[in-house]
């Protein structure tokens, strides 16, 4: 069969990207004094991280100072927590280890546990469209972020043969860029996540022809960096104890969070609302129930051939950082 991608770009292009990347990112994120020992640099996306602490109140009497740096997908956050630009940041399971398997210097300290059965990731298609399965995307042009949970939930529908032969063409963009495709049918399909997939269909402009439930662990984690880890382990210890109290928050106040998402970052109210249900879950620790699941996922993507690093899987993660540090 055909592959169903073409790219000359292995991981170590990916890893030589991110530092591109980052080295023009560091000269503003390094602006201030953020070095300081009193500072953490949280990298967010779409503000739902501070929306959800302020929400919450759980930034309220920090003892130190948290500078938020805002990103449109996890690709970027990532590319920056790699390069020491940022200490910490929110990230799907998918990009997590696909930037992991490229070399970055990360770790997966806490997880965030799927809520709505992997719902927050899905395929999405133009209102109107004539495609209603997995399997009628064969053959068409499918909008992802390279290794993103979309990218993800792609090649487990290629791998369980859900998509059958002959094969879509992956066409690899930002959120922005592939929600402005499918608006204008440029593409036939979006493999995306929250908040896009509420924002596709709630505007009218799509309609959910599939999600991730069943097909991948739907983890997502909160991610440092080996330095932050090494030099600022009692502020992210605070920090994740914080971020999780809001969590807890959110999945009792839900409507109150919904709101304040909505105003922050200037999603309509009823989007807000969808991304909620969907993705407030209360995070824990990494355990070794959580790697283990973790591995059906690198395997994945060594078998499509985009990370080829086969060592120290279990370094990916920290599993000694808790509450009680």
């Amino acid at each position: 069969m055909k592959p169903f991608f073409t790219h000359s770009r292995t991981a170590g292009n990916f890893l030589r990207i991110c530092v591109l990347l980052c080295a023009l990112l560091l000269p503003t994120l390094l602006s201030s004094p953020s070095q300081a020992e009193d500072e953490l640099i949280v990298a967010d996306q779409k503000g739902q991280q501070k929306a959800l602490m302020e929400a919450a109140g759980a930034n309220q009497n920090l003892p130190y100072h948290i500078r938020w740096v805002e990103f449109e997908a996890a690709a970027p956050l990532l590319q920056a927590l790699g390069a020491g630009a940022v200490d910490t940041g929110i990230a799907g399971d998918g990009p997590f280890l696909f930037a992991w398997g490229a070399g970055l210097h990360i770790k997966a300290a806490w997880v965030i546990p799927p809520r709505g059965g992997g719902k927050a990731t899905a395929i999405v298609v133009p209102e109107g469209s004539p495609i209603s399965t997995p399997a009628q995307l064969s053959g068409k042009r499918i909008a992802t972020g390279r290794g993103s949970i979309g990218h993800l939930l792609l090649l487990r529908l290629l791998a369980t043969g859900a998509i059958p032969a002959p094969a879509p063409q992956i066409v690899f963009l930002l959120p922005a860029q592939s929600k402005a495709a499918l608006d204008t049918e440029r593409i036939d399909a979006w493999s995306t996540w929250e908040p896009y997939v509420s924002l596709a269909v709630i505007s009218g402009h799509g309609h959910v022809i599939t999600d991730a439930a069943g097909l991948m662990p739907n983890n997502s984690f909160f991610v440092a960096n080996t330095d932050a880890l090494a030099s600022k382990k009692l502020l992210l210890v605070d920090f994740y104890r914080r971020i999780s109290s809001a969590y807890d928050w959110g999945t009792k106040h839900q409507t109150e969070y919904s709101r304040i998402l909505a105003r922050q970052t200037g999603i309509p109210e009823n989007v807000a609302i969808s991304v909620a249900e969907k993705l407030i879950a209360v995070p824990v620790p990494v355990t070794p129930d959580v790697i283990r699941a973790e591995e059906g996922v690198i395997d994945t993507y060594r078998s499509a051939g985009f990370i080829t690093r086969t060592d120290g899987f279990n370094d990916a993660f920290e599993q000694n950082l808790t509450h009680q540090e």
